[in-house]
């Protein structure tokens, strides 16, 4: 039982590396066609995805920046709930910093010298040499600010990671070998993702914070919710009415399994005319 979350440069063979440590294991894989499943069932579909993901938004596209934040919330959702499952491999969306200090997770990265990643990509997508390197360019600076803006953290910053593997230096065949000894090696029965409490509550209150970002009577980018114990929920954070803190108390309410609900909720009004940049 366990999880793996790996990161990957463009190029790196990282996705090909991730598919063959799932079909090796017997484990489930999600790539981009699993996220874009799930999130269907959030109401979102695989043209938002596209636009929004792994992308930081820009200074003056309040649209762009409201749906990125949707869309964070439900990805941490997301995340969260395949890591109890067991089994996984997660590929990317800052699983490694999501599921950090859960037991059973091996948070790995699949890099490799930017002469190689050139190649590859001239190779498998038929682009010039001088394309791969923009694409390449543009990747690692997308994946940065995105890292940088909604974490907090440094994309591909090594203490992130319990493992990186150069794929300039091994094939994907032999990348892949390795991690599944390492996976197979650190494996205790009984001792998985989903045997962690914290996981459970930080499931459980990622689950309700996506059900009040996608709810369109709501604007709920101002409200934290906290699940320090099984069934107990807190809210905090701002509102612009009390019809609106009212509505996300109900919803937070009509979750099967909650037991109680403590709500700090603020009411302020919007400024009109004003947004954070």
């Amino acid at each position: 039982m366990g999880v793996l979350t790996l990161s990957r440069e463009l190029g790196s063979g990282g996705d090909a590396v991730a598919k063959r440590v799932a079909d090796e294991l017997g484990w489930a894989l999600l790539d981009n066609e699993g996220f874009a499943a799930a999130a269907r069932s959030y109401g979102y579909v695989r043209a938002e995805l596209e636009r929004v993901d792994e992308r930081s938004p820009g200074l003056v596209d309040r649209f762009f920046r409201d749906r990125q934040l949707v869309y964070l919330d439900i990805m941490r959702a997301i995340v969260y709930e395949s890591a109890l499952k067991d089994n996984q491999v997660i590929l990317g969306r800052g699983s490694n910093l999501l599921l950090r200090g859960i037991p059973g997770v091996l948070r790995a990265r699949v890099v490799a010298p930017n002469d190689v990643r050139q190649r590859r990509l001239v190779q498998h997508e038929a682009v010039s040499p001088a394309m791969a390197e923009e694409f390449i360019l543009h990747n690692d600076r997308e994946r940065t600010s995105y890292s940088r803006y909604f974490f907090g953290a440094s994309w591909g910053e090594p203490t992130d990671f319990d493992l990186v593997l150069n794929t300039g230096l091994w094939e994907e065949e032999e990348a892949a070998r390795l991690l599944v000894g390492v996976l197979r090696a650190q494996e205790k029965p009984g001792a998985g993702p989903a045997s962690s409490q914290h996981l459970q509550n930080l499931t459980f209150g990622q689950r309700v914070k996506a059900a009040l970002m996608t709810d369109e009577r709501l604007d709920a980018g101002g409200i934290s919710v906290d699940c320090a114990a099984p069934g107990k929920l807190r809210l905090h954070g701002r509102v612009n009415s009390e019809e609106e803190k009212e509505l996300a108390e109900s919803i937070a309410r009509s979750f099967a399994g909650v037991q109680a609900l403590e709500s700090e909720l603020v009411v302020m009004p919007p400024i009109e005319g004003w947004y954070p940049v």
